[in-house]
């Protein structure tokens, strides 16, 4: 069986307890044995990633490997270049798509001696967040095979909960880590804007697209954010900021620390279970020493803001893509894009003003707590096709409230981890979001492992799924 926890395989291919092809082969059975029926891979490199395992054996073996991840196979999210591996962003337009050079963040992992096991699924082009993919198949999740995954990261999220890769790197521009990371029972950190390098990455909004990690604990996302996170100087949307671990803060608890409960957006019209859950968190927290502090922080100005500037900015990134083989994209994502061009460039000054109230605005909230804590998604995950949820307001379309509470930080550029906590009275995962001022990813990373402690992450048992499908 392959090692869960990312850091614990680390330790033990560095001490020789495991070999590098040994744990590929393992994953590459699960993969073959469980991914049909899940949709989390679009490609799998079994041959390449056997020889780079071997590769680093012979490495370890000789006493020469001192990189941090030497011989850890990992799949990443399938619009992050990969050189020599395509990248189709989940497309018709680039199935056929073979980089010269990989993405900054792959590049900075292939360093530190991982090995491409696979490129994950996603929603086509990063534009949605169900992960229903027309071109290769809807990514399922793992708790519930007829029901979503979330997205656009689905696949990394389904393969990180299901153990067919040890951890992922995800993308994010309204919530793409944090929404498949709660639906899934995993981990999903969406860092500060510019903190990690999106160099590489097939763009969908400029100026709102993060890359982080997906991980099985917190440790893991730290570990890996001390990898790829640093100023790119060939990014141009990189931020030059002082770099310190990720981890530093890992086992300090939650004493003191100040946490902000905003009552009229973040938990307006959520689903009971998820509400519920929050207040026992919040509770559990206060009993680790948290500090609460109810507070009214009115965002309900953002959703529509973030659509325009989100809608926009994917159109002046698809522009000659549609020219010239529209008829190619799904037609979701075909139609989200065609609404760009109903917004003019005084609804986007318009939109930009409002974010750039809201930066401000965030800037004198993190004056009065350290930390706020909202639900991930206001509701369970959906099934696999319905285009309406049950909300106490009534049904709504799924697609308007899947990004509702987690847009507003991409917006903002602010950290925000996505932690599970527990599952619902259906066994579905419940994911809270965890948010801190920029910059602050430790801080987050802190109570998150507190959360983690609290809520032990849970394993979908993927032999009852398949013995339902036959």
């Amino acid at each position: 069986m392959a090692i869960r926890d990312l850091t614990a395989l680390r330790d033990a291919l560095a001490s020789g307890q495991v070999s590098s092809e040994d744990v590929t082969n393992v994953y590459l059975e699960r993969i073959a044995r469980y991914d049909p029926s899940l949709s989390s891979y679009i490609t799998v490199c079994a041959e390449e990633a056997l020889v780079a395992a071997r590769e680093s054996d012979q490495a370890i073996a000789r006493g020469r490997a001192r990189k941090p991840l030497e011989g850890v196979p990992l799949g990443i999210k399938d619009l992050i270049d990969t050189r020599g591996v395509r990248t189709t962003s989940g497309s018709q337009l680039e199935g056929a798509r073979v980089p010269t050079e990989d993405a900054a963040v792959w590049a900075k992992l292939r360093a530190a001696g991982a090995h491409l096991i696979g490129k994950n699924n996603l929603h086509e082009f990063a534009f949605g967040a169900t992960n229903e993919n027309p071109h290769y198949g809807a990514c399922r999740n793992p708790w519930d095979t007829a029901r979503i995954s979330g997205g656009s990261s689905g696949g990394s999220a389904v393969a990180v909960a299901a153990d067919l890769t040890p951890a992922s790197i995800g993308t994010d521009t309204g919530g793409s880590i944090r929404i498949p990371a709660a639906f899934c029972g995993v981990i999903g950190l969406k860092p500060t804007y510019g903190r990690v390098s999106v160099r590489g990455i097939t763009p969908l909004a400029y100026s709102l697209d993060h890359a982080g990690p997906i991980t099985r604990s917190i440790r893991d996302a730290a570990l890996l954010m001390d990898i790829i996170a640093g100023f790119d100087l060939e990014d141009d949307l990189s931020v030059h900021a002082p770099l310190r671990s990720f981890g530093a803060r890992l086992g300090r608890g939650a004493k003191d620390v100040r946490i902000g409960v905003s009552r009229t957006f973040f938990f307006e019209n959520v689903q009971r279970e998820i509400a519920l859950r929050a207040h026992e968190l919040l509770e559990r927290l206060a009993g680790e020493g948290a500090v609460i502090d109810e507070m009214d922080l009115d965002l309900s100005d953002i959703p529509d803001a973030q659509n325009v500037i989100i809608t926009s900015e994917a159109l002046y990134a698809h522009q000659q893509r549609l020219e010239v083989g529209g008829a190619l994209y799904g037609a979701d994502v075909r139609d989200r894009l065609m609404r760009g061009m109903s917004y003019s460039s005084v609804d986007y000054a318009r939109a930009q003003r409002i974010r750039y109230a809201l930066r401000a605005r965030m800037r004198r909230v993190f004056e009065d707590v350290d930390l706020l804590l909202a639900p991930t998604v206001a509701f369970l995950p959906t099934p696999i096709g319905s285009g309406v949820v049950a909300l106490p307001a009534g049904e709504e379309p799924v697609r308007n409230h899947l990004t509702r509470l987690t847009n507003p930080l991409n917006l903002a550029g602010i950290p925000a981890l996505s932690v599970p906590c527990g599952r619902s009275s259906d066994g579905l995962p419940i994911g809270m979001q965890l948010i801190g001022p920029e910059l602050q990813e430790d801080l987050v990373l802190q109570v998150g492992e507190v959360i983690e402690r609290l809520y032990p992450l849970e394993a979908p048992d993927l032999n009852e799924f398949m013995g339902k499908r036959g």
